[in-house]
């Protein structure tokens, strides 16, 4: 009987070590699908719109993977894509590609900008996600304080940044981070467009302010991704 048992006790502590080992083998296995998803969705919305060579791939692929690896679900942008998906190397084409985005991943995005020729652009080139986006023609601090959802994707890209002026952009930029940052959580992501430009572009004041924040630069380019952990 007692060598019964010692056998059972034997069995069970191998059994026991085996899913031991087992459980870290699966959830490596569902991190790479994850991940190797992340990658295919990046590579299907940035197709034919930011190529390899342009100054905002590297940083565009990179939060698109962050965006799939932290469930974003809700997408704010201020200053739409006003020239739909023309000129994509020089503005970016970002309301189509988070709007192809968010019909895969079943997010939102809302998008807002003071010119209403840039809103009807922008909409007219994302009807085929047209259910998953939300177009606002509002000056962008002023929704952003209104907005009423945690935020979990920020992305700045609105008042033109000028090397001449730099200071107006500049400071609305801060602006629109201090009306957002209510809004904002542990696992929001935020990008700021125009940044490797004189004077430290459209961001320097607002990066600055989510640094004293503990916030931490995830990539720096001509865009530059912003994370809070």
């Amino acid at each position: 009987m007692i060598k019964k048992q010692l056998l059972i006790g034997i069995g069970m502590v191998f059994l026991l070590t085996g899913a031991f080992f087992l459980v870290p083998h699966f959830q490596n296995k569902q991190v790479q699908k994850q991940e190797r998803r992340g990658k295919k969705h990046a590579r299907v919305v940035l197709q034919n719109r930011i190529y390899p060579d342009d100054k905002r791939f590297v940083t565009m692929n990179y939060v698109l993977q962050l965006m799939n690896q932290r469930k974003v679900r809700t997408i704010v942008e201020t200053g739409t894509a006003r020239n739909g998906e023309c000129n994509c190397r020089g503005d970016g084409c970002s309301s189509p590609i988070w709007g192809q985005w968010a019909n895969r991943n079943k997010a939102l995005v809302y998008s807002v900008d003071i010119d209403p020729q840039a809103i009807n652009c922008s909409s007219a080139a994302c009807t085929s996600y047209s259910k998953r986006m939300k177009f606002a023609m509002s000056d962008s601090v002023e929704f952003l304080e209104n907005f009423n959802k945690p935020i979990d994707f920020l992305y700045l890209d609105s008042y033109d940044f000028d090397s001449a002026n730099p200071t107006p952009s500049q400071e609305h930029h801060l602006k629109e981070i201090i009306a957002a940052y209510p809004h904002l959580h542990k696992k929001s992501i935020i990008m700021i467009d125009d940044c490797d430009l004189p004077h430290g572009g459209k961001g320097m004041l607002a990066i600055q302010y989510l640094l004293d924040k503990g916030w931490k630069i995830g990539l720096s380019g001509y865009q530059v991704v912003m994370i809070c952990e």
